[in-house]
């Protein structure tokens, strides 16, 4: 059972929002931590994406393929490719 603190949604969602923010790897570990804040924790790291390579990256690895290129990254399989910055 988690820590009574852990079931104040406001104080929870301001502490896990921060995380993101400042460190979002953090926040995958955070949310590694305990089922309970598991799914606020990665709603709040999928709720904005700047560009599609995170989506694509779920896909599984033999589907993609990334080189980098100086500033760019370059995300090509199944006959597409995107750029991002």
């Amino acid at each position: 059972m988690p820590h009574l603190i852990l079931e104040i949604d406001e104080l929870l969602r301001l502490v896990v929002d921060a995380l993101v923010e400042t460190s979002p790897r953090s926040a995958v570990s955070f949310a590694l931590t305990c089922r309970f804040i598991e799914e606020l924790t990665l709603s709040s790291l999928w709720k904005e994406q700047h560009s599609l390579i995170n989506l694509i990256k779920v896909l599984p690895n033999h589907t993609w393929v990334e080189d980098e290129c100086g500033f760019e990254s370059i995300v090509s399989g199944c006959g597409f490719i995107a750029d991002c910055i």
